[in-house]
């Protein structure tokens, strides 16, 4: 009975599981089919499958394949949740390589958006941001990017008892005016902080979602406003919103939820 009930095609795909995630940055074709003793064409076929079912990806055509986080996410699901910055590091730090500027990581409080990891440039010429910062939602990029996708009545509470401090003569610092911006930020799928917080500092920031689609944090790129021109702009806002649907695809993936509100911090 036992032989009747064994499935070779799942022993093989758990090999090739197996094989993926003992490689932190992923394994071509043939070196895993040359591992677990398996001809191409069926490791191919194992890779096709899993990658259609969202647990191997192939991020460029004809490239390493490597496992998701929706395969760690099924071991846990009943443990330890992985963090968001666990989870998302990674991800900036491909993206701080990629463009050689900061980037920034905020989560989600009760009432409050809170700076919870910085990756810095190369440069010399660069702001400074310090872990546990307050990103106050009307003049940020990180804090607008958060605030855009509230529903009115979450944005009541994070605007109640809060004054909209003016930091720069761009800062917008009337009620209307923010929720005017907001909208325009929810429509384009970033924000922008163009010297508000700091003379001569361009943010740009995207939100995250997690598993339920709530948004539990955004991130952002910071550059001098001398480095960046309009074409470079234009690359900065489409890598930060193209890294935040990613984030938030393995924040998904990893069954990951913002933790319920405990008090502001």
């Amino acid at each position: 009975m036992a032989a009747k009930n064994h499935i070779e095609l799942v022993v093989k795909t758990m090999a090739v599981l197996e094989s993926l995630a003992a490689s932190e940055h992923g394994k071509a074709l043939r070196d895993i089919a040359s591992e677990v003793g398996l001809v191409k064409s069926s490791v191919f076929r194992i890779l096709f499958t899993l990658k259609e079912a969202g647990y191997v990806e192939q991020p460029e055509a004809n490239g390493v394949y490597r496992v998701t986080l929706r395969t760690a996410g099924l071991a846990r699901r009943n443990t330890d949740r992985l963090g968001l910055t666990e989870i998302a590091r990674p991800h900036l730090t491909h993206l701080r390589d990629a463009l050689d500027e900061s980037v920034a990581l905020a989560e989600r409080r009760q009432s409050s958006v809170v700076l919870v990891d910085v990756l810095e440039t190369s440069h010399p010429l660069r702001l400074s941001f310090h872990i546990g910062d307050d990103c106050p939602i009307h003049a940020t990029a990180l804090g607008k990017a958060v605030a855009a996708f509230l529903t009115p009545e979450e944005l009541t509470t994070f605007l109640q008892g809060q004054s909209l401090a003016q930091f720069t003569a761009r800062t917008k610092t009337k009620v209307q005016h923010l929720k005017a911006e907001l909208k325009q930020s929810h429509e384009n799928g970033y924000s922008i902080n163009d010297e508000e917080t700091v003379a001569g500092a361009l943010l740009i920031g995207a939100p995250l979602f997690d598993a339920t689609g709530a948004v539990c944090g955004a991130l952002s790129i910071n550059t001098p406003t001398a480095r960046c021109s309009d074409t470079r702009k234009q690359s900065i806002i489409t890598a930060v919103v193209r890294t935040a649907k990613r984030i938030s695809k393995d924040l998904e993936d990893a069954g990951f939820t913002r933790p319920l509100p405990s008090g502001r911090s």
